[in-house]
């Protein structure tokens, strides 16, 4: 999954041209076959840019990406999270992936 945009990465600021970028890539993320739900949060959790998601969802989304986050510095102290993707039984797949001062997270069945 690609979080690129024209430029190469996510801004790192939101104006108004950042956030159209943004809104641009959820809607390009939730036309996929399965997608259920798609959001940027920024680092502090707060919800940038959804479809179909609560701020319930965001706050797990957070919690969960710091969860691992704090597990996988206790194992070695200059490692990070990249992506974390957790599946159901019910086959469903959450995909959280960092990136400097944002977080993506897409939701799929």
């Amino acid at each position: 999954m690609s979080t690129a945009h024209a430029s190469g990465t996510i801004p790192t600021t939101v104006d108004n041209a950042n956030l159209q970028e943004l809104e641009d890539t959820v809607s390009r993320l939730a036309s996929h076959k399965g997608v259920q739900s798609v959001m940027i949060l920024n680092r502090a959790g707060d919800m940038l840019v959804s479809r179909q998601a609560g701020p319930e969802a965001a706050k797990f989304a957070k919690q969960l990406l710091e969860t691992a986050s704090a597990y996988l510095t206790s194992l070695s102290e200059d490692d990070e999270i990249s992506f974390l993707q957790i599946r159901s039984k019910q086959h469903r797949e959450l995909m959280i992936a960092p990136h400097e001062g944002y977080l993506l997270a897409v939701l799929k069945r």
